[in-house]
């Protein structure tokens, strides 16, 4: 005879057990999993964010800098008329405090800076700078000219306009009147065209928006005089500390024969020939060339990750840092060439 089959009616308190430990095994892993991807993806996304940031203020730098010097159809020539060194926070739009002369051809040097330590410029000195900041200043026209006839009479932009006639008295004129700008083209039958000026300070602040303490958001800024107006602006938030180098052409071909910190000191600093360095700060900031920019970059958020103790190096001295917290930082570098001022010496 054949015994009746048995049929299972249930699981054993073991098999259950032991199905329970399979999935707790399994739920672990997959939540290991997605900690693991999510922190991966928190780091892309902090290095993406730190990356953009200092390729995006490194192309405004290359944008303004490039153009440093650029008076329109004019330039002096090597040895001919004199620079002035000019207040980057003036906002009286005259042309003698903004370093134009037609006079005695003089022109307002194309890039100058204020070196860490130094006194800093009056409307950044107000907007929380950092400690130690470095100042780089602009001077240039936009590169879009207008038609005299274009500017208003209640115009406060300064226009930088450019003698193309021969018979002209002045090679250039610098006013916010467009009645005072009677330069004529190269035909002698018509006004020449304006070129409205401008000069951009860059420096850094220890927030973006200062109201009410400051958010604590390290930001590169500038203070620009556009359009007749002094404003300061923010730009990149996260750019922690900033350097310039500039290079120096002591021999009068172009290039670069030294990079030094701040061409103001009275003496040559070690990698500059005694012989070309000036004691008179102008006349260093005249020959700037080129100029290295250094920018430490920080995330806008602190990682899970433990307290690094990395340091940096951003041109100076010693390098930077450490800093005992948790924000990711990151080193971006770049040499801009002043095509304004390198090329008429080669």
């Amino acid at each position: 005879m054949i015994a009746p089959r048995q049929h299972q009616r249930g699981l054993s308190l073991i098999e259950l057990l032991i199905s329970m430990s399979i999935g707790a095994f399994m739920l672990i892993g997959i939540i290991s999993l997605v900690a693991a991807v999510s922190a991966t993806r928190t780091r892309l996304a902090t290095s993406s964010e730190q990356i953009e940031n200092a390729r995006y203020s490194m192309f405004l730098f290359n944008e303004d800098v490039a153009v440093a010097g650029f008076f329109g159809e004019y330039h002096p020539g090597v040895g001919i008329g004199d620079y002035q060194l000019t207040d980057p926070c003036d906002d009286s739009g005259l042309a003698a405090n903004l370093g134009f002369d037609s006079g005695t051809i003089e022109l307002p040097v194309p890039v100058s800076g204020v070196a860490a330590g130094d006194p800093l410029p009056d409307c950044i000195a107000a907007e929380s700078p950092v400690a130690n900041a470095e100042v780089l200043t602009v001077r240039r026209v936009d590169v879009t000219p207008v038609a005299v006839a274009d500017i208003a009479a209640s115009n406060t932009t300064p226009y930088l306009q450019i003698a193309l006639c021969a018979l002209d008295a002045s090679p250039y004129l610098l006013h916010t009147d467009p009645v005072q700008l009677t330069l004529r083209n190269k035909a002698c039958d018509a006004p020449a065209v304006a070129w409205p000026y401008q000069v951009t300070s860059y420096f850094l602040s220890t927030c973006e928006d200062c109201s009410n303490g400051g958010d604590g958001r390290p930001t590169l800024k500038f203070a620009r005089y556009a359009n007749g107006t002094l404003s300061v602006e923010a730009l990149v938030s996260g750019v922690e500390d900033m350097h310039f180098q500039y290079g120096l052409d002591l021999t009068g071909d172009g290039s670069p024969d030294c990079y030094v910190d701040n061409p103001a000191l009275a003496a040559a600093p070690a990698g500059c020939a005694v012989a070309g360095w000036s004691a008179t700060p102008v006349e260093n900031w005249q020959n700037v060339v080129a100029i290295k920019v250094h920018l430490l970059v920080r995330a806008e958020t602190e990682t899970l990750e433990a307290v690094a103790d990395d340091t940096y190096d951003i041109g100076r001295a010693a390098r930077v840092g450490p800093f005992d917290d948790r924000f990711k930082r990151q080193v971006s570098s770049s040499v801009i060439m002043l095509p304004n001022v390198a090329g008429p010496r080669e």
